[in-house]
């Protein structure tokens, strides 16, 4: 196993799994890089010190290299201790009652540096390389600071070189012509170093990352798969790409081609990049606090089974997709086991299926997008805690077309959206405890179709007009309240004149449920017929469901 200083994991691809299912035997809690704090907060240490050095580099004063020495020896004597403290408590507090394995009095603390012997296992624990710099740094800075006259500039510089890596970072230029310029580019950079790519067009080999790097574009180079691979490959942690044109990247049955695909790789930037005619445009997988910002992602789709997504993530924690344009792909923008996910300010158009489809993402977010003229509009299913608050779901139209569908959903939030011009405006199958506040439904056919399999709502203050059907429904008894909405289709009146009907309004249309079984019925709609049925229906209520009502009817408009 490897620690570092943002994350913790195996030697090898499955080392950690397995050590997870060892500790198990003798109740040893799972080792989850997620759920250790202290590795969010130590890279911002390290940073800080770098940073302060570069500050005492350049001021040239002993007493601020003697501060930056002090304050190293405090953060690394507190890093030890920290590192301590953390594995005696995976040794030491174990779960007694679950363990398979029992040795009264009998504790597994691994050596904190050396080895150790635990049952039959030997232990053992090593500084690594980025220990060793460390410490490497701090002896030749404490040399460097001893031994150096006042003034002297051969301290500034050897301090500088000493306590930050951002003294020797470099430009490499990208130099056209040959096999793979791009790649070999890459091979010669070391870490921290900026890879500028000129305008050019640029065919070569799938191209791999697997070092921190900054990979920009000048002047709109254009990279070509010439229909038969991937592009960029990110394999490292703490790499940005931007300023890119990527263009051809070939159907596949067998791999997820995509012009830019992130495999396993921490705070990744992918920015300001155009995406033209990829399977995948953009694929993040097993990531953890990347962004992707600001990219422009057009497909040729043709058939559902023949293109990938826009904007694809898949098993990946607190990312950041924000001020993207995608369309022309099977899905827009595609989540699939993702959580605290930001989605923001995107515009998803034209695509085959759904300009958003995610399941099983929990606790994400999505933020002021728009979702137009889709297949099939959006899909949120089998995901808790989601909230959509002042999105635009417009011209999504299609037999089995919608602007939202929310399917075996729990606790979902659905706050200033706007539903307009869809074949089906919200579609609620199975979404448990949904809370619509302040919404627009807008000349939709149905504004809302509530399955019976939806329990625990409740749709408050939003508005519903110019919709062939407002509500729609299979359930005689839903559960979810309506209160204080504003209908257009509402003909009450409001004799205290306090804004709130006097008598309660019935949105579901005694015609909807004919429909609803009888669907050629919808040639009848504008007919006189029709209308007397309705008026028949409010008069005497006797087939509409008799729970779903709007007790406190707004007299005007809510938003």
């Amino acid at each position: 196993m490897e620690i570092y200083a943002s994350t913790v994991r195996g030697a090898k691809e499955h080392d950690l799994e397995n050590i997870n299912k060892l500790n198990h035997y003798i109740g040893m809690r799972r080792i989850e890089p997620e759920a250790i704090p202290d590795l969010r907060v130590i890279p911002w240490f390290i940073t800080g010190l770098a940073a302060a050095g570069l500050v005492a580099a350049a001021v040239g004063r002993r007493r601020v290299a003697y501060a930056w020495l002090i304050a190293f020896s405090v953060v690394g004597a507190i890093g030890f201790w920290d590192f301590w403290r953390w594995q005696h408590d995976y040794g030491t507090n174990l779960d007694a009652e679950h363990a398979i394995i029992k040795v009264p009095g009998m504790t597994y603390e691994p050596p904190l540096i050396g080895t150790k012997q635990l049952l039959n296992f030997t232990a053992t624990s090593w500084p690594a390389s980025g220990s060793l710099i460390l410490a490497v740094g701090f002896g030749l800075g404490l040399i460097a600071v001893m031994r150096r006259s006042r003034g002297a500039p051969q301290f500034s510089l050897a301090f500088a070189t000493l306590t930050s890596p951002s003294v020797l970072q470099r430009h490499i230029d990208v130099v056209p012509g040959g096999p793979a310029p791009i790649a070999s580019a890459v091979a010669s950079a070391r870490a921290m170093d900026t890879v500028r790519i000129p305008s050019g067009r640029y065919a070569e080999p799938l191209v791999v990352i697997d070092k921190p790097l900054v990979i920009v574009g000048t002047g709109n180079p254009v990279l070509d798969g010439g229909g038969r691979h991937g592009l960029l490959l990110v394999k490292a942690d703490d790499v940005t790409v931007r300023g890119l044109i990527l263009a051809n990247v070939g159907t596949s049955f067998v791999d997820d081609r995509a012009a830019i695909r992130v495999d396993g790789a921490h705070r990744c930037v992918i920015a300001d990049n155009r995406i033209e005619d990829a399977f995948f445009g953009i694929y993040l997988a097993n990531t953890t606090d990347c962004v992707v910002r600001g990219n422009t992602i057009r497909g040729r789709a043709q058939r559902e089974t023949e293109s990938g997504n826009g904007i694809h993530l898949w098993t990946s924690r607190r990312a950041t997709i924000v001020d993207n344009r995608i369309s022309g792909h099977r899905d827009g923008i595609y989540f699939e086991f993702v959580h605290e996910g930001d989605v923001r300010d995107n515009v998803s158009e034209a695509n085959l299926r759904y300009g958003l489809h995610f399941m099983y993402s929990d606790d994400c977010r999505y933020t002021s997008n728009l979702f137009e003229r889709n297949g099939s509009g959006v899909a949120v299913m089998y995901t808790k805690r989601v909230a959509m608050i002042g999105n635009r779901f417009e011209n999504n139209r299609g037999a089995a077309a919608y602007g939202l569908l929310l399917k075996e959903i729990a606790d979902a939030r659905l706050e200033r959206n706007t539903f307009s011009r869809n074949t089906t405006g919200l579609v609620a199958d199975g979404a448990n405890r949904l809370v619509a506040e302040g919404n627009e439904f807008t000349n939709n056919g149905w504004a809302l179709k509530l399955d019976a399999s939806t329990d625990g709502g409740r749709f408050t203050r939003n508005e519903f007009s110019g919709n062939s059907f407002d509500v729609t429904t299979n359930s005689r008894s839903p559960s979810t309240v309506f209160a204080g909405n504003h209908w257009d289709a509402y003909r009450g009146y409001d004799l205290n004149r306090d804004g709130i009907g006097d008598v309660p309004h019935r949105p579901v249309r005694l015609f909807s449920l004919i429909v609803e079984h009888h669907p050629p019925a919808l040639i009848l709609m504008r007919g006189a017929f029709v209308e007397l049925l309705d008026v028949a229906e409010r008069v005497l209520p006797t087939l509409t469901p008799e729970t779903v009502i709007d007790a406190s009817p707004a007299m005007r408009r809510v938003r």
